[in-house]
């Protein structure tokens, strides 16, 4: 289930009228997708301000059409409600647009389901016009407030924040507590919205057999068990060579969300087995210090002879990462969701396990005498001493005389994992010299 959110602000307007553009400015992050093309952002994206000790959800919708094409129709079918639940509205009007009759549709829509009281006028795009200039046919798109801002130069947006600081936010006091993050993340066409999906019981994310259908990530509290968990339905990423600019951006966004996030479940269609790109995710997560699991959706599709295949293969394949965990599910059908609950409270323990200072100076003494590194550039390191200094990830600080090759930071990951409950995690380890 996901959490009702009573600090959401929705940004609805036209094509083009810069709303992806503002939440970028409001945030200092590439939060959503920007392009010259219209309807660049396909679906409701959301992200985090903190201002003023208060925390605010920003939401991006896609520019509402007049004529909507297969995505677009799909996600406007879904624009009411996401209206009614929203705590703000700002309806964000491109100063130079001459689409009445757009704005007029979406001037219906605000009023047919009553939400003009909790709704700002942002005219977009102000960097050379005065406010007194405006055209009389905008005064009925105003409702109680209007701001007249440039999102891109970043005029007027301090005067938003102050409005928005006003009507709508969540106090952050001693209580509060950043939800942990987790990112779905594979190839196009692997089962992620609709694992997304199955999560929230709600046709969240637009599903559709066209690769490339997710183009934005989209972002949702869910509770798994008693632990609410901020996942992130992120787009396909393809291979390197990707003609579209639009399609590179949103890959990178989708990696990029490894960064913030403490899990990531990397979703492989099982019918086609795992190839290289799936490895690369999985080291992209793990170099980002993120835990990833790996989803083999699609199981049910398998026979008996293809299952023992994969299954053989998979030990092949992820020798690098033998400590990895591996559920084995479909999105579709929910067989097998029952498994996240336990396995994310297993994860959870591990990644909040924490080891005494003096018990891990003894062991890693004892393993140093019984297993030393070899030699770097002729001088063999010596252990000073070691310490753990975080958790979510476990974060380890080796102090060496010398530096140590690369397989020994590995060897030492493996102990870790071994003998100390970190066995399904990834681990950070910082060596001093």
């Amino acid at each position: 289930m996901n959490e009702n959110k009573k600090n959401e602000v929705i940004l609805v307007g036209l094509p083009n009228s810069g709303k992806s553009t503002l939440i970028n400015s409001l945030t200092n992050r590439k939060s959503s997708i920007v392009g010259s093309k219209p309807n660049t952002t396909r679906d409701k994206i959301s992200t985090y301000l903190e201002v003023n000790n208060k925390q605010i959800i920003l939401s991006d919708l896609p520019g509402f059409d007049e004529n909507p094409d297969e995505f677009n129709r799909a996600f406007q079918n879904k624009l009411q409600q996401f209206l009614k639940d929203a705590d703000r509205i700002l309806f964000v009007i491109d100063i130079n647009s001459k689409n009445y009759s757009g704005l007029d549709k979406i001037n219906n829509l605000l009023q047919l389901i009553n939400v003009e009281s909790k709704t700002t006028t942002v005219f977009n795009k102000c960097e050379n016009f005065n406010s007194y200039d405006l055209d009389k046919r905008m005064f009925k798109y105003i409702y109680g407030d209007e701001i007249f801002i440039s999102g891109y130069h970043k005029i007027g947006t301090d005067e938003l924040l102050d409005n928005l600081i006003k009507f709508t936010g969540k106090e952050i006091d001693g209580s509060f507590q950043s939800k942990k993050a987790i990112s779905i993340i594979g190839k196009p066409n692997s089962g992620k919205s609709t694992l997304f999906n199955s999560f929230l019981d709600q046709e969240r994310s637009v599903v559709s057999n066209k690769p490339g259908t997710t183009r934005d990530s989209i972002s949702e509290e869910i509770l798994f068990e008693d632990k609410i968990f901020n996942v992130i339905d992120t787009a396909g990423v393809p291979r390197k060579k990707q003609k579209d600019q639009i399609d590179r951006y949103a890959s990178n966004l989708s990696l990029n969300s490894l960064d913030s996030s403490l899990i990531s479940f990397i979703v492989v269609d099982s019918t086609e087995g795992i190839n290289f790109e799936d490895l690369r995710l999985i080291n992209e997560s793990v170099e980002n210090f993120c835990t990833p699991i790996l989803i083999l959706n699609k199981w049910d599709l398998l026979n008996e002879d293809d299952k023992d295949r994969i299954n053989k293969n998979i030990k092949v394949q992820l020798k690098k990462f033998t400590w990895l965990k591996i559920l084995r599910i479909s999105a579709l059908t929910k067989k097998g969701l029952n498994k996240f609950s336990t396995t994310l409270d297993e994860i959870n323990l591990q990644l909040n396990n924490r080891v005494d200072t003096s018990d891990l100076n003894l062991y890693f003494r004892e393993l140093w005498v019984a297993n030393p590194p070899h030699p770097f550039r002729g001088r063999r390191a010596k252990l000073k001493y070691v310490t753990q200094y975080d958790t979510e990830p476990p974060s380890f600080s080796f102090n060496l005389s010398s530096r140590i090759p690369k397989n020994y930071i590995s060897f030492i990951e493996n102990m870790l994992r071994k003998d100390h409950n970190f066995k399904n995690i990834a681990l950070k380890i910082k060596v001093k010299t």
